[in-house]
């Protein structure tokens, strides 16, 4: 662990009583935040890091006293203070159980904000991790050709190297993991959202239109949405977008998707890059706005880590744009529950015994459970699919360890927190788990193929597609 750098031009601090706070001025957290904390120790058994090494400062609790501390000049940043704070998942559990309302995924934000412009660390894997973040993932063209370099590292003899011990000798251990949880890619042309035009139904259609591609159903539209693909979701898993485009025209939507739009901040914001996540939050507002042409009913996403950074964009801009848009941010689930689906058309069945239902468990993804509290409108769904039977998993909203690149940057901590969630998949034995979240995705799938387990990890609309399955193509 590299040693902590001062900044060389500190900003000036307000004063709290007779010390000066650590925090300068720039989107500080409140004190009055930080105050509302009553240390009654709800959030301890809710949270990953204590239920793994019982230490207080890496609990929410004890973080939220480091915080203090730094609000009140008491104590200065420090490498033992800031790996505390960077061990924390920002799973938000705590937030669940917490009967004070502390807002505790905001503080932690705005805490690494201050750490990662005034309390710099210099370890090759966080310089690395924040040259992405800046100039890689914020710009779609460039988030493309990453993944044809990606795709090309699939095959051939790179990818026979990166299999090999002579790689796991060489690489970083994050290296290794991230090439192991990256899905067989497309090619470029197969990643385009515009090819789900073949698929929809019957009388529905597809207009490229200057500023956005707009969905058309057949007959008039019973709502109206823009959807937004996020960075991840139209790089590496293109077929889920196609699908939650398509199931939102079945149930009689007209969907609107901004071509200007871009990442969603919610990485940036986790690492501390606080300015670049609201200059992406503000694009992203004035995206879609140019490309609505009209109001739109809902903002959907199939992500749940970035539907809960569009929902928070009014608090994080503090501009009425921004809180309307946040208003109308809906995970694809709450949509398709308020919009309404037709009757399926093709019941389900065990692909192993067709007499039996498709045995399904349910993982609750921490930022669409905890942060934007849709729970009910997933297994709604699911539970309405003739053919399929529905199963919890046990401590179904307990973090698998993902985290957005939190299993890259501690391994071991994330690692601990999948095999418990490896262990509540066998206990229930399903066929499928429904995680609709990539990072999940990813690395529950990983865990589950190192395991030999043949549980497929698959989002939401993944599934009902399988209920809703396309027209047959012409020959």
């Amino acid at each position: 662990m590299s040693a902590y750098v001062p900044d060389p031009r500190p900003e000036p601090a307000a004063r709290t009583g007779s010390l000066p706070s650590w925090f300068d001025a720039e989107d500080a957290p409140a004190r009055r935040d930080i105050n509302t904390c009553i240390h009654c120790g709800l959030c301890l058994t809710a949270c990953p890091t204590y239920r793994e090494l019982k230490i207080e400062p890496d609990s929410p609790r004890g973080r939220i006293y480091l915080m203090r501390g730094l609000a009140e000049g008491r104590i200065a940043p420090s490498d033992e203070l800031m790996g505390h704070l960077d061990l924390c998942l920002a799973c938000r559990a705590c937030e669940t159980v917490c009967p004070a309302g502390v807002p505790y995924s905001r503080m932690l934000e705005e805490t690494r904000g201050q750490l990662h412009r005034r309390a710099a660390r210099g370890s090759f894997a966080r310089r690395t991790g924040a040259w992405a973040l800046r100039h890689l993932v914020p710009h779609r063209r460039r988030m493309q050709l990453a993944t044809d370099v990606l795709r090309l590292g699939q095959h051939g003899p790179a990818a026979a190297f990166m299999r090999s011990a002579l790689a796991r000798r060489l690489l970083p251990r994050f290296a290794i993991q991230g090439f192991a949880m990256t899905p067989p890619l497309l090619p470029r042309a197969a990643r385009r959202l515009d090819g789900v035009a073949s698929d929809l139904a019957p009388g529905a259609r597809m207009e490229s239109a200057p500023h956005a591609l707009v969905f058309h159903p057949a007959g008039k539209a019973r709502a109206r949405a823009g959807f937004f693909t996020t960075c991840v979701m139209e790089t590496m898993f293109p077929a889920i977008n196609r699908e939650a485009v398509r199931l939102l025209v079945l149930a009689g939507c007209e969907v609107v998707v901004p071509r200007a739009q871009t990442c969603c901040g919610a990485l940036h914001a986790h690492a501390g890059l606080r300015r670049i996540a609201k200059r992406l939050a503000d694009a992203n507002v004035a995206a879609f706005a140019a490309a609505s042409a009209g109001p739109l009913d809902f903002v959907v996403t199939d992500s749940a880590g970035c539907g809960a950074a569009l929902r928070e964009y009014g608090e994080l801009l503090a501009e009425p744009a921004a809180a309307a848009f946040a208003g109308r941010v809906r995970d694809v689930s709450e949509a398709l529950a308020a919009i309404g689906l037709p009757p399926a058309a093709a019941p389900l069945a065990s692909a192993g015994d067709r007499s039996k239902p498709l045995r399904v468990g349910y993982h609750d993804p921490c930022h669409l459970a905890h942060a934007q509290r849709v729970r009910a409108e997933p297994r709604a769904l699911l539970r309405a699919v003739a053919g399929l039977e529905l199963v919890d998993l046990p401590n179904s909203d307990w973090c698998c360890g993902s985290a957005g690149v939190y299993n890259l940057t501690h391994p071991d901590m994330a690692d601990r927190q999948l095999e418990r969630k490896l262990d509540s998949i066998e206990q229930v034995a399903p066929e499928l788990v429904v995680a609709s979240n990539p990072g999940c995705m990813l690395h529950m799938a990983r865990g589950a193929r190192a395991r030999g387990s043949e549980v497929q990890i698959v989002h939401l609309v993944e599934v009902l597609g399988r209920a809703y399955p396309p027209p047959p193509r012409p020959r």
